[in-house]
């Protein structure tokens, strides 16, 4: 299948360095530095995965065919601008597959493209561009899975896409739940990644620590509550199993990860803040819960956004 990478950052430089590694072709889009590296140099990827040397890989053309498979991984506040400069790349029985973090991105796709091409991809491994040009895949926590947003789904080419991504050494599995799946990662991001970001501190500290591991508890025991007044199926289905799996294999396999929003800010960019825990304050006021914990957090990160430190706080 012909693929294409919306976004050539960490992850979207792992999955599609891998796949062209592997003999498959691969155009990508990006910008900046590290985009230029790895289309006029070539892109290495090193870390938990091994060493490889690719490319150099190629931009696209103004006079590219169309896409089998579109891989989005852009920011959550990317997903529009990233939709409408696809468009009309994808092939007709293509498939676009959001591979970002929070909540809200398939929705936008599928207003976009159709729920029948819409796919979800759930990636608990972490990457992270060490200088342009190199990406390092820094820890792995459990497969990729990847399913459609819409019911009753099958189509071939996602059985491809599993298949492609398992031989490029990317273990992937396909799932008929993929909503629930992706709740879950919201459920460890939230808890993790803002944190981390506000304290400078990698996962395993929070996890170490008294204070920090209750506050991660508060944080998912409220989320599960939003979930639950929008009828969306989450597992385990108690927060109390959830917390335990939480912290005895998810926090110890990202024990030295350090979060993608700390980079952000450290970096001067904007966050997904609001794709994370904001997306769970505004779920909980569409259906009058309140999500103290939640709404704290996205505060505090919010704070420490570029642009930010002036502005006089909305009453909400």
């Amino acid at each position: 299948m012909r693929y294409l990478v919306m976004g050539a950052g960490a992850l979207g430089s792992v999955f599609g360095g891998l796949l062209q590694q592997h003999g498959h072709t691969v155009a990508f889009i990006g910008r900046g530095a590290h985009f230029e590296q790895i289309t006029t140099r070539g892109l290495a990827l090193d870390g938990i995965w091994g060493e490889f040397q690719v490319g150099p890989v190629a931009p696209l053309s103004a006079s590219a065919a169309e896409f089998d498979v579109i891989l989005l991984c852009v920011k959550s506040f990317d997903t529009q601008e990233a939709c409408r400069r696809v468009r009309g790349l994808l092939a007709p029985r293509g498939l676009i597959v959001s591979v970002q973090n929070g909540l809200g991105n398939l929705e936008i796709i599928a207003r976009e493209f159709g729920p029948a091409r819409t796919i979800g991809a759930r990636v608990i491994f972490g990457a992270q561009i060490i200088r342009p040009g190199l990406a390092r895949v820094t820890v792995y926590a459990e497969p990729v899975l990847v399913g459609a947003m819409a019911p009753d789904f099958s189509h071939p080419s996602l059985d491809r896409l599993a298949a492609d991504l398992n031989a490029a050494g990317i273990p992937t599995l396909k799932v008929d739940n993929i909503l629930t799946h992706l709740w879950g990662k919201v459920l460890y991001n939230c808890a993790l990644n803002p944190l981390g970001a506000i304290l400078g501190a990698p996962y395993g500290s929070l996890g170490d620590n008294l204070h920090t591991r209750e506050l991660m508890r508060l944080i998912i025991e409220e989320i599960y509550r939003v979930a639950g007044a929008r009828g969306v199926l989450l597992a385990p289905a108690e927060a109390a199993a959830y917390f335990k799996f939480f912290m005895e294999k998810l926090v110890p396999a990202t024990a030295g990860h350090r979060p993608s929003m700390w980079q952000d800010l450290q970096a001067g960019r904007r966050t997904e803040i609001d794709a994370l825990n904001g997306a769970i304050c505004r779920y909980g006021q569409e259906v009058g819960m309140p999500t103290p914990y939640n709404d704290a957090i996205s505060r505090l990160v919010r704070f420490l956004e570029p642009g930010q430190l002036g502005e006089s706080p909305g009453i909400s």
